[in-house]
């Protein structure tokens, strides 16, 4: 069972919690800065080309849009905790504890005193408080020790320029033939290195910013079949298996946690 909500303090910082989750999240992305904790079992997380197992009691930072997959270990359950913050709130903490810049690689740590402060920041009796939050994240980040850095050769100036487009268009139906004209490349050229870049096709990119987009409606107050129209699914039965297998919650169980 997942539970989310959010705290209309600070910019909507969002709340999410699961318990004995047996889901396995295949490759996502979100479009804030997601930090979360593992309280119990064990996960193993994969994010292009590599891999890394997530103990009880670790840490762990991802920077908004990086592609990554989850799955528990042997089915035998995991409950985590996860906090979502928006871009401009994590650029105005980084701000304030003076970090420039941060690794695009996951952030993953063990540490018992962050531990215990996370539990105390992701209680629903605790308002969160910007100093209190703050000196978490400069600690998390200045704890974390080097992580290994992802591939030099970046996406190129097409396949970003279809993100963009993606990201502008997203309620839109998807025309690859037309991105692939404007820049003078052939259509299947275009699909093998936006998933060599990416792991996923241009299609399956776009049904999961969809999907993040109807997440944060339904976070809004948006009736589940306004939310799914909007982010551009015409057929709730798509919308439902959609969302249930992006999430490992039903639109509907995630808009009564709200």
């Amino acid at each position: 069972m997942i539970n989310s909500w959010r705290n209309l303090c600070l910019d909507n910082i969002t709340f999410t919690s699961g318990d004995n989750f047996t889901h396995s999240f295949p490759v996502h992305f979100h479009e804030e800065y997601t930090i979360g904790v593992s309280v119990n079992g064990i996960q193993k997380f994969y994010f292009q080309g590599k891999s890394c197992f997530v103990e009880p009691q670790s840490l762990f930072l991802i920077k908004p849009h990086i592609m990554h997959s989850h799955h528990p270990i042997a089915d035998l359950g995991w409950s985590f905790k996860s906090l979502y913050l928006s871009n401009d709130l994590m650029e105005h903490l980084l701000t304030e504890t003076g970090i420039r810049r941060m690794s695009d690689y996951p952030l993953i740590i063990k540490d018992q005193t962050l531990f215990k402060q996370y539990i105390r920041l992701h209680s629903t009796n605790l308002l969160p408080d910007e100093a209190f939050l703050k000196d978490f994240i400069w600690q998390l980040l200045s704890k974390t020790t080097q992580s290994p850095d992802l591939p030099a050769s970046g996406p190129s100036e097409e396949i970003l320029a279809v993100k963009r487009y993606l990201s502008a268009q997203f309620n839109q139906k998807l025309r690859l033939e037309n991105m692939a004209n404007i820049h003078r490349i052939d259509k299947y050229q275009l699909i093998r290195q936006f998933k060599q870049h990416l792991g996923v096709t241009p299609n399956t990119y776009l049904t999961i910013l969809r999907i993040e987009k109807a997440r944060k409606m339904i976070n809004d107050g948006y009736p589940i079949v306004e939310a799914a129209l909007e982010a551009g699914f015409y057929d709730q039965s798509h919308f439902h298996h959609s969302f249930l297998y992006y999430t490992g919650v039903t639109p509907g169980n995630f808009n009564k946690q709200h």
